[in-house]
């Protein structure tokens, strides 16, 4: 709430916001890891989910294992870092991160013990930024393999970012809710109220005292998690990753006989801001993928149209996605629509 301490209102923020990714990226086969064997991964006063490195333990925001294997790879964790930040992330975040994954992933050895951890992981790194990356920070991240998964300017998400960041700053005292031993406590609730049960409203209600407002405040926050019905996760050819929300349900039919499928990828402007999309050609409904674009191809929609579609044909050439469809794991390939881009080309 206004007026207190700046870290633990941001810390409360980032809270809020990493049960919000934990559910989007379910979806794509990541489920977050809850119990412990307290030698290579511990839960820290029974809140703060820590793995064990060479130097020392570190708490991971989003810890999460991947439900698929690969061949000639060991099974999948990833390690999630989350900010809710007003501002970009700055290279000093990526810097610390790199740091923390180094320590983990080195952390293995052959010993006698038989007490010892035999399991042996590949430890990947993303950072969720909801207001972005500077372009030093994407740099570094990209040296050392870290994923960035941007949420600014992805517009189904504007209105859930509005009622949270309500809700920290009138209704919520982040001493009470993010404090050593309170914590757990609120990360249950809140995480049930993301799900729409009253009883965890209540809850909050009853033990949080909020002023007058905030149940209106908490049902919008619930409307708008509620309101999005697909989430997947895609990889350009090029390695960057990008981020998928929609209102409608990943189009599953259009790919019954075939794993591949035409894109196109549009934007629009709202109060000065640049919202991107992607459609499907062949789905009847027209359905609309939300996410946050390349710096590049932000960038080039700035300077004009031409530039946009150059940058659309690079980016977009096709991007690799991995679903299960009827209970199968399939490997996805969204190509772009060149046809559709060179009419729109022809007609500047």
């Amino acid at each position: 709430m206004r007026g207190e301490n700046t870290t633990d209102r941001l810390r409360l923020k980032a809270i809020m916001w990493e049960l919000v990714i934990l559910r989007l990226i379910r979806e794509n086969g990541f489920q977050e890891i809850i119990t412990v064997d307290n030698l290579r991964t511990r839960r820290d006063r029974e809140q703060f989910f820590e793995m064990r490195g060479r130097g020392c333990w570190h708490q991971i925001d989003c810890p999460c294992e991947f439900d698929k294997f690969i061949a000639f790879i060991n099974p999948i964790r990833l390690l999630g870092e989350v900010k809710y930040y007003a501002t970009p992330i700055k290279k000093d975040h990526i810097r610390q991160f790199v740091g923390v994954l180094k320590d983990i992933q080195e952390n293995y050895f052959t010993t006698d013990d038989i007490n010892a951890p035999t399991n042996r992981y590949t430890e990947l790194g993303a950072f969720f930024s909801s207001s972005g990356f500077d372009k030093e920070a994407e740099k570094l991240a990209f040296a050392h393999n870290i994923k960035t998964v941007s949420h600014k300017n992805v517009w189904i998400l504007e209105p859930l970012k509005r009622a949270l960041e309500e809700l920290e700053s009138n209704y919520l005292h982040a001493k009470e809710c993010v404090s050593v031993g309170r914590q757990s406590d609120f990360v249950r609730a809140f995480k049930n109220c993301l799900e729409g049960n009253g009883r965890a409203i209540r809850e909050i209600i009853r033990r949080y005292l909020p002023p007058d407002g905030f149940y209106d405040v908490i049902e919008r926050l619930v409307g708008s998690f509620r309101a999005i019905n697909s989430s997947f996760v895609a990889t350009t050819s090029g390695g960057a990753l990008l981020h998928f929300v929609g209102e409608k349900s990943f189009p599953e039919e259009i790919f019954r006989d075939t794993d591949r499928q035409l894109t196109r990828v549009f934007y629009f402007k709202e109060n000065s801001r640049r919202y991107f999309y992607l459609e499907f050609v062949a789905d009847q409904q027209r359905s609309k993928y939300y996410f946050n674009p390349p710096m590049a191809l932000d960038q080039a929609a700035f300077y004009g149209q031409r530039e946009a579609v150059m940058e659309k044909r690079q980016i977009f050439h096709s991007i690799h996605v991995t679903r299960q469809i009827s209970g199968l794991s399939r490997n996805l390939i969204l190509e772009l629509d060149h046809d559709w881009l060179d009419e729109v080309e022809a007609r500047m």
